[in-house]
């Protein structure tokens, strides 16, 4: 190749170079100006059109997840909100797979598959990293779905609830049905004009119809009206008023529109808006008490608990009162929405309670407007996807709520209620052989907050009966002068049909007063100040007493027990004595005596004894080494020598050995149980002490040999 033809090379791959890395920086220029419109359009929450551009970014663009997190993120977001579910999907899972992922992505994924009702594709992002290394809070509702059967619990068929579509659906979005004298009103999106659609999802905006139950038409309600959105809406029939929800005007100074409560009064046509309304804040779903006294409605507005919460407002004199935050009980960190209160009892939504996907409904006991308790209202109530907006009529009997199960739109549904009650049929009787029924005894029946819901007696033959509603775990308390009072819990958490619980309860009669005198074994003279532990053989349970300036102790223990009771005192013996409360009146009077201990004076526990060839503790060894340890544990200035001993069988060297190992593990045991083993000393005899004549050729049965075979345990007391 010559010169000429070299340098012509050159410059066509110079050109070619600069060709490349010019297309290169307008393609990355042409995707920084994308992104930043994708952004500018999320950020005003017009997420159709951030949608598009994001979608653009991912699926064709092929934007680099780890180097751009938040366009997957804020993209999967503009997806959910528009209901373009599986690009939501691909735009998470594509992220999930750098280092960029995070748990609230991993989260907000499981809880978008739980929504759609793709529980596998949920409990796999479960099994991701960023799940089983977080300690978020939030992590625990998740185990729950996916550590439990909590899914198969839940839909497990309700007899209580009957559901059927409500026929003036349209299939474009109804929602939020309210009672009108004629029929239901209800939100939807019906208009299919679309002349200005709505920027967040390019749907019509909203707007309040009603279907007439006469004629079974629907039209757009008169005097509700707005250039944006209409929403959800409450009628006072007895005023002929209307409260709903509706957007502010347009404010140049504000990057989003919001929402707030208006008032259309039918009689003087006026509409006025709640004087609590905030352009900056959402303020919307309003409803009234039964009295028409409380206005309850969702906002975000400041003292809440995050996202949206359930607030209320109280009429007074001179119109609305300040509003006033729902409680922890119904509002979480989530969002709270849709409170609908009828007959002291709270129907509201939430994504932040536990729940079966998305937005389930609740329920909560009120009391002055404080709730008592929440209650998921389970299958068939709520599904995996957004339930909400319940309303009941006067009866507690039939209803309407909205749902976008199945396909994502939401409908509007009709619901049956059947009273459930499930009643407990109920016995108390006393707790010995003769079960016998106890008469009077005075229960009292208290909710999950100790609220008392009922106080009642039971008859001649010891039966009371209690009447409970679904879902419930009620507490039961129990007493009678003669009996020890007890405590249990009545539950009818799942239960789905009327049915008749029969139960026993057993109560134990009231304790036994122990008395007893310390005295000295050689004079016969009171011991004050020693110390007795009385100890539950079957529950471990010990009573610590001491005794008064006359030697005397009391202490009441439950009948029906065996006890082991040491005594002890500095100076004297540790003694061990045997009492029961079994068979006994309402006192137990027994004395007990101790022996004042010699300096150095060898103690042998009865049950220290081996098998032959052996140096493992028994069951019986161990109790009587328990013993020791209370001894020990309270006299802790003395020191203990153990002694250990063989039988004559064997040669010397190994017994001597053996009776190493027998005291090797007499202390490998106390100080198991805390006894420092600078207080304890071995020695090893072997053969060299027996007991008895039991020496090398004489011939002697096993229960002789076994005498020897024994640890011994010297206690050392201090100088004075």
């Amino acid at each position: 190749m010559n010169t000429k033809t070299t340098t012509t090379l050159r410059i066509n791959i110079l050109r070619f170079v600069v060709l490349a890395l010019t297309f290169m920086s307008f393609t990355v220029y042409g995707q920084e100006r994308k992104i930043a419109k994708a952004e500018s359009y999320y950020g005003a929450h017009r997420f159709y059109d951030a949608s598009v551009i994001y979608n653009e970014l991912i699926t064709r663009d092929k934007l680099d997840a780890g180097s751009y997190p938040d366009v997957y993120r804020h993209g999967a977001e503009s997806d959910i909100k528009t209901k373009q579910y599986d690009q939501a999907k691909y735009a998470l899972e594509y992220l999930s797979g750098t280092d960029q992922f995070t748990f609230d992505d991993a989260y907000r994924y499981i809880k978008l598959m739980i929504f759609l009702g793709r529980i596998e594709d949920a409990k796999a992002m479960y099994g991701h990293r960023v799940m089983t290394e977080s300690i978020d809070p939030r992590k625990g509702d998740l185990s729950t779905y996916f550590e439990t059967n909590y899914f198969e619990d839940m839909k497990q068929d309700s007899l209580r609830y009957s559901i059927t579509l409500a026929p003036f659906n349209s299939d474009l979005g109804d929602f939020s049905p309210a009672y009108h004298p004629k029929g239901i009103a209800f939100t939807s999106a019906r208009n299919q004009t679309m002349e200005t659609p709505w920027s967040v999802e390019n749907t019509a905006f909203l707007s309040q119809y009603l279907y007439d139950r006469t004629t079974q038409k629907t039209t757009k309600l008169k005097g509700v009206k707005g250039k944006k959105h209409d929403g959800v809406a409450f009628y006072d029939s007895i005023d002929k008023i209307y409260y709903y929800s509706k957007n502010f005007k347009r404010n140049k100074k504000l990057p989003i529109t919001s929402v707030g409560i208006y008032v259309y009064d039918e009689k003087t046509k006026k509409e006025l808006a709640f004087p609590y309304n905030d352009p900056t804040l959402f303020t919307a779903h309003p409803s009234l008490s039964n009295d028409r006294q409380v206005l309850w409605f969702a906002s975000n507005r400041e003292g809440g608990k995050g996202g949206l919460d359930i607030w209320y407002s109280v009429k007074t004199e001179t119109g609305w009162g300040a509003p006033v935050n729902g409680g922890d009980k119904i509002n979480t960190a989530q969002d709270e929405m849709f409170p609908y209160e009828r007959n002291g009892k709270l129907y509201f939504s939430s994504n932040g309670h536990l729940g079966m996907g998305g937005l389930d409904l609740f329920t909560a006991e009120l009391v002055d407007h404080e709730a008592l308790n929440v209650v998921n209202a389970g299958f068939p109530l709520n599904s995996h996807g957004d339930d909400f907006s319940m309303i009941v009529d006067s009866t507690d009997t039939l209803g309407y709520f909205s749902s976008n199960r199945g396909d994502q739109i939401d409908r509007i549904y009709t619901v049956i209620i059947r009273d459930i009650s499930i009643t407990l049929q109920a016995k108390l009787v006393s707790s010995g052989l003769e079960k016998t029924p106890i008469a009077g005894a005075r229960i009292i029946i208290k909710d999950q907050e100790d609220n008392v819901l009922d106080t009642l007696y039971t008859d001649s033959e010891g039966k009371f009966v209690f009447k409970g509603k679904p879902e419930q775990q009620y507490k039961l308390e129990m007493d009678s002068p003669e009996y020890e009072s007890m405590k249990e819990v009545f539950s009818t958490l799942g239960a789905t049909k009327t049915e008749v619980v029969e139960k026993e309860y057993a109560m134990n009669e009231k304790q036994v007063s122990f008395y007893s005198t310390i005295i000295d074994k050689e004079t016969g003279k009171v011991v004050p100040g020693a110390l007795v532990e009385i100890k539950d053989v079957e529950s471990g349970k010990i009573i610590k007493v001491v005794a008064d300036d006359e030697g005397k102790i009391y202490a009441n223990l439950p009948r029906n027990r065996d006890y082991q009771v040491l005594t002890s005192k500095q100076g004297y013996d540790p003694t061990t004595t045997k009492i029961s409360t079994k068979s006994v009146g309402k006192e137990l009077k027994k004395d007990i005596e101790i022996r004042k201990t010699p300096d150095n004076i060898a103690i042998r526990l009865d049950n220290i004894l081996y098998e032959y060839n052996k140096f493992n503790l028994s069951q019986h060894g161990k109790a009587e080494l328990d013993t020791l340890v209370m001894f020990l544990k309270e006299n802790r200035t003395v020191t203990v020598e153990i002694s250990s001993h063989t039988d004559c069988r064997g040669t010397n060297e190994y017994n001597q050995r053996l009776s190493q190992q027998r005291g090797q593990s007499c202390m490998t045991y106390l100080t198991s149980k805390g006894i420092k083993k600078d207080r304890l000393i071995i020695k090893n005899y072997g053969e060299s002490k027996l007991l008895n004549q039991c020496s090398d050729g004489v011939e002697c049965s096993e229960e002789l040999h076994q005498v020897n075979r024994r640890t011994e345990f010297v206690l050392i007391f201090p100088k004075e």
